[in-house]
């Protein structure tokens, strides 16, 4: 598992041959055979023999800005488990278990669609009905996707897109109508975005994409190896794949604010391209964004923080992927 410290103030020190967590709410002992890495994204305070114990055990330390982007690495020298890993990640690419997890992956983002919908449902109720109904239909289509899971994704890659884009379109389409009239929209729009919800969502999606690429580098996976979206230079396409179960966490997170009217028209310029997100617009989002990764929910039965939780996955993975070598 990982270790991720996010609260600042925290000391790492050696106790014996366990890592000691110190803070204000008091301490707790970890033993490093237990931990994959540690991953540091507040200001915490790491003692030299916390890090040799770390060095012996193999458990790289990883350091993250405030909005999830990997700044450094700390590691042994003699290094070996993140370079083993990286082979049998490119290995599983090739396998139909690689296939089974992005099958798993677009049916949790289906139910986290689902839920999105249901919660605008509950605060808007003269497009429950028509919410209610597309919940049904993208949970139908959904069993699309288990055809496919036996199958490499070599062969199934442009199907498991379209059934997803079929999905996505229907999704949008009745969350857009749904949305009070000064946010609403018929079409997901990207770069450019058309109106101010896209422009917004578009910005939180980028944030949200630096955590998930901090995740992957957490469990010691490589971010530009990714498995249904093909490879493009310089790009994290591991990442691609698992931002989407999440991304509907960031639609509910914009809806809320949408709902309560506190995405404003001044948050937004636009150019002859299209709707962008200015100065005054990121110093609402980023604060947003930050305090719901610390906020906590409950996800495969763990209570946990949002950014906890986008690590889990990432582990989950790393997991799945050691495991076919077994």
């Amino acid at each position: 598992m990982q270790l991720v410290l996010d609260t600042a103030g925290l000391q790492v020190q050696k106790k014996g041959n366990l890592f000691e967590i110190v803070g204000e709410k008091g301490s707790r002992s970890i033993s490093p055979a237990k931990l994959s890495s540690i991953a540091i994204t507040s200001t915490v305070i790491l003692h030299s023999d916390a890090v040799v114990l770390a060095i012996k055990n193999q458990v790289p330390i990883l350091f993250f800005d405030r909005i999830g982007r990997a700044k450094a690495r700390l590691w042994s020298p003699y290094f070996e488990s993140i370079a083993t890993l990286r082979r049998q990640q490119v290995r599983f690419a090739d396998t139909v278990e690689a296939g089974s997890w992005i099958v798993d992956v677009f049916l949790l983002k289906v139910e986290e669609q689902a839920a999105s919908l249901r919660f605008l449902a509950g605060k808007v109720s003269t497009h429950r009905a028509q919410l209610e109904s597309v919940i049904g239909v993208i949970r139908q289509q959904s069993r699309n996707f288990e055809q496919y899971r036996e199958q490499l994704l070599e062969e199934s890659r442009q199907n498991i897109m379209g059934t997803e884009g079929n999905i996505a379109r229907l999704y949008w389409q009745v969350l857009g109508a749904a949305l009070p009239r000064q946010y609403s929209f018929q079409k997901r729009t990207r770069q450019p975005a058309e109106d101010m919800f896209n422009a917004a969502l578009n910005y939180l999606y980028g944030m949200l994409y630096t955590v998930v690429e901090a995740g992957l580098f957490a469990a010691g996976l490589d971010p530009f190896l990714g498995f249904l979206h093909v490879d493009e230079y310089r790009k994290p396409t591991l990442s691609f794949d698992l931002i989407e179960p999440f991304r509907p966490w960031m639609d509910q997170l914009l809806v809320q604010e949408c709902l309560e009217k506190r995405l404003q028209p001044t948050f937004f310029t636009r150019n002859q391209h299209g709707l962008y997100l200015n100065k005054d617009g990121k110093a609402f989002l980023i604060p947003l964004f930050n305090d719901y990764l610390r906020s906590e929910r409950k996800y495969f039965n763990r209570e946990s923080t949002v950014r906890n939780h986008i690590y889990y996955l990432a582990q989950l993975l790393s997991q799945r992927i050691r495991a076919i070598e077994k």
